[in-house]
Parts: structure tokens; sequence; C-alpha cells
């Protein structure tokens, strides 16, 4: 192995391909490899986060801020939903965070830092009022209720 993980990742990053591809395992960085890998993991994981949160974040405007609504933030809410359910059609593993009761309560808190003081948004539930089901349905857009 001629370049270092720590020296240059990208040359790295290129070595280690060729020795993948040339067939010659004994020469691969099998920990660091293994370690980006997890890492391309990880980037979906952090996408489909910051794509659920901003959902919940037009969702909690669209309740709270009735006086707002309009055609742009209808369509932003189901262009966010499109852009969720087209990466969980590409990416089906990832569907299972959905369904995840604390994936649903720490992408409700960084809705909530989208949204801190707006207007009517500041006294907003610590827990979702809504299942990411619900918030990815093409239908669902709520009405105002007091928390």
């Amino acid at each position: 192995m001629a370049t270092g993980y720590e020296d240059d990742v990208a040359a790295w990053a290129k070595e280690q391909a060729f020795w993948l591809r040339s067939g010659q395992l004994s020469l691969a960085d099998a920990l660091h490899l293994a370690e980006e890998i997890e890492g391309v993991a990880a980037y979906f994981e952090f996408e489909l986060d910051n794509r659920c949160s901003t959902l919940l974040a037009h969702l909690a405007r669209w309740q709270r801020q009735e006086g707002n609504r309009c055609e742009l933030w209808r369509q932003l809410i189901a262009l966010q939903r499109r852009r969720i359910e087209r990466m969980l059609a590409r990416l089906p593993s990832l569907r299972a965070a959905i369904a995840d009761p604390e994936f649903l309560q720490d992408v409700w808190l960084d809705a909530l830092i989208k949204v801190v003081g707006e207007n009517y948004c500041f006294d907003l539930p610590e827990t979702s009022p809504w299942s990411l089901e619900q918030a990815l349905a093409q239908d669902f857009f709520p009405d105002y209720l007091p928390s």
C-alpha cells in the first residue's frame, strides 16, 4: 500500500479501488474501507433525516401559519414528499426509519429548530403530532390544533 489513508484519502481511495478490482484483496486496507462504506450509509441516513425534518417543518408552518398558506407552500410540501419517496424507492433499507419512534423524535426536534421563532410556531409540542407515515401521505395537510 503506497498511500496511507491519513496522508491523502483521495489517492488512497483510487488505490483501494484498484486493489479491489484486480482481486488483490490482501493489499486492500480493509479497516478503512469498512469505515468508508459505513460512512456512505450514514450519509444517506443523514439525508433522509434532513428531508423528513424539512417536511415536518413545512407541515408545522402550514398548521400554525394559516393566514400565510398558499399554493407555493402546498407545492413545497408535495415536492419534499416526492423527494423522500424517491429516496426510499432507491434505498428501501431506509424505510424502516420511517416507522422508528426514535427517528421520528430526532427529525421532529430538527424541525423545531427550523421553525423556532417563526410566527405561531413558538409553542409547538415536544413530540411530533404526526407520524411520518401520516406526514408522507399526499393528501395530508394538518389543520390548526392548539398545543
